[in-house]
């Protein structure tokens, strides 16, 4: 989270002595209203700067923003980095800190004193990746599968019309593309300057992507879904339907094209100048800025050097469960080389959801009813883009959820439904509404951490396994194939952002598991340096998570439920992992 904050003139109260605070129930009750009210009065300030930095964050989280009497912004896409916002983005964190410093912990409700928490660890970070200038060029906005190119029509095409207005604010919204991938384009024009660029692949990888979207200008996405949702949305005449219509296209051609086309010139002029051709470590002071980045995301406190044994210890027993299962089981070893393991029946996203649902009950706390749609990434977009995705929904609209899945990278039924869980139920969709359901502050929404949700979508994931129409044995080697894989990855992720290996430290370490093929290494090496740290969100997430879960278990010992673990996650909700166990030793050591 950018730290961009307003502040005005609310402050904790501090200034009485805390011997007569302990003294005196009255002056402590007055006081602890006090820092309560007050603290709450900064989230409700911290939130409502955060959702009204952009006309199109302000539609996915809040859809109705006057019920906390929150202004709509300027319909616009905000703004991009800049010298002058990333010294103001620094200046704000220092006031938040010197703010939370003002008020006293042991009087905040636990809630706050959670926030609390959070806060203060990502105001240590943020002193850290805002120390250099060069920092927060480190990492821009166009890079390959989650970059602002493919991640932009996806969420135009699911921008929420919940009144008429919102029509128009969407099309104002969009005339304001191509100003903002001009900016965009000035941001990675510095970064190429400063020679942190992307490598010549995964530039090439970026145009890819973009000329893919290019290359049906009549019958964009954007055309065809708004012509959709406008024909479905009632109330409208037939004159008003045309007119939307026709405005939206000469828009997404004349404008949100154009700004792609603008954006593609760019990337080729870019092609190898100034690329960074290794991975963050290579960059000054990048290896700790990389750590501090990792520590951010995921959610954890482990040194580099821990962090590094750990998925080597991880990597090494899953290999030793897979071994022992293909030697141990000779017909599961000739099912494997004839792959027909994890073979299940065919279904429809919706059947697999409701197998999902149905078996996840004997293990997880109910939410309420709620209404999932699952829609197939558009084909324009299917080539560059993940398997599968949730976009997460409006705070106050949360039992409306959306699922893509992209049919160009699934064709296993196995597959298809371990996404699926990963994405709805037990995973983000089944998370997300759980605790919204809690009703929290909404701050809690914009300070979310990504090793927790990816943690928890990973670990949903692995569960799915054993709720396929397969047995145990199959379920654990298919999920342990899968577990490996992904810290195969992650290693290589750690190694060259954070540790600083080479590309041929990559080579060697990749050779010690049997992948020579230079296709494969070179795929793996450059997935690491367009994605930097993107995997380790998963991985180190779901090991944390496993960890809490092992953790849980020696300590209750024969009382320990599965389901009561699951409910304190829930809970609890999005946070960094030392946080989380901190609570859930204290819980525990009450019971």
């Amino acid at each position: 989270m950018a730290l961009s904050l307003c502040f005005g003139l609310l402050s904790g109260c501090s200034d009485v002595d805390d011997h007569e605070i302990e003294q005196d129930p009255e002056i402590r009750e007055e006081i602890q209203q006090t820092d309560e009210e007050l603290f709450d009065l900064l989230l409700d300030e911290m939130f409502a700067d955060w959702v009204t930095n952009d006309a199109l964050t302000m539609n996915y989280f809040l859809a109705e923003p006057q019920w906390m009497n929150i202004d709509r912004p300027e319909t616009t896409f905000g703004e991009i980095a800049s010298p002058e916002s990333i010294a103001r983005d620094k200046q704000e964190t220092q006031d938040l800190s010197i703010r939370l410093d003002g008020f006293t912990y042991g009087l905040l409700r636990e809630d706050q004193q959670i926030i609390y928490d959070i806060l203060k660890r990502i105001i240590d970070l943020s002193e850290v990746l805002e120390r250099e200038d060069d920092f927060p060029y480190y990492i821009g906005y166009i890079r390959p599968m989650t970059g602002i190119q493919v991640q932009l029509p996806v969420l135009l095409a699911e921008f929420n019309f919940y009144t008429v207005e919102d029509i128009d604010r969407y099309l104002d919204l969009i005339g304001d593309t191509h100003r903002y991938y001009s900016d965009i384009i000035e941001f990675e024009r510095e970064r190429s300057r400063r020679g942190f660029f992307l490598s010549e692949y995964n530039v090439d990888s970026v145009i890819e992507q973009i000329e893919s979207f290019l290359e049906n200008r009549e019958n964009n996405l954007l055309i065809s879904v708004f012509d959709y949702k406008i024909d479905n949305y009632p109330g409208l005449s037939e004159d008003q339907r045309e007119q939307y219509k026709k405005r939206n296209r000469v828009l997404v051609i004349e404008n949100v094209l154009h700004a792609y086309d603008t954006l593609l010139i760019a990337m080729k002029e870019l092609r190898g100048v100034g690329a960074r051709q290794g991975g963050l470590a290579d960059l000054p002071w990048g290896a700790e800025y990389a750590h501090a980045l990792l520590q951010l995301r995921v959610g954890t406190d482990k040194s580099a050097n821990e962090l590094e044994v750990l998925l080597q210890e991880w990597m090494e027993l899953t290999l030793m469960t897979i071994l022992d299962m293909l030697h141990g089981e000779l017909q599961m070893f000739d099912s494997y080389l004839e792959g027909e393991l994890g073979q299940i029946d065919d279904g429809t996203p919706k059947s697999y959801i409701s197998r999902l649902e149905k078996h996840m009950a004997r293990e997880f706390p109910p939410i309420d009813d709620t209404q999932l749609v699952v829609l197939e990434v558009h084909e324009s977009l299917q080539e560059h883009m993940s398997p599968a995705f949730y976009l997460a929904p409006a705070i106050d609209r949360f039992n409306e959820n959306v699922v893509y899945v992209n049919p160009a990278s699934i064709n296993e039924n196995l597959f298809m439904f371990t996404v699926l869980a990963h994405e709805s139920y037990p995973g983000h969709m089944y998370q997300t509404v759980y605790f919204l359901q809690q009703s929290p502050h909404p701050i809690r929404v914009s300070l979310s951490n990504t090793g927790y949700t990816e943690g928890w979508a990973t670990y949903a994931e692995m569960m799915s396994y054993y709720y396929a129409d397969i047995s145990y044995e199959e379920a654990l080697l298919m999920w342990s194939m899968r577990l490996y894989d992904m810290l195969l990855q992650s290693m290589v992720d750690l190694g060259v952002n954070v540790t600083g290996w080479s590309y041929q430290g990559v080579s060697d370490f990749l050779e010690g598991f049997g992948i020579t093929e230079e296709d494969i290494v070179e795929s793996i090496y450059n997935r690491a340096t367009g994605l930097p740290l993107n995997s380790l969100n998963y991985s180190l997430g779901y090991i944390e998570m496993i960890d809490l879960l092992s953790a849980a278990m020696h300590t209750s010992g024969n009382d320990f439920e599965l389901m009561d673990f699951h409910r304190f996650i829930l809970d609890f909700g999005p946070a960094p992992y030392p946080i989380i166990k901190d609570y859930m030793d204290e819980q525990l050591r009450a019971a």
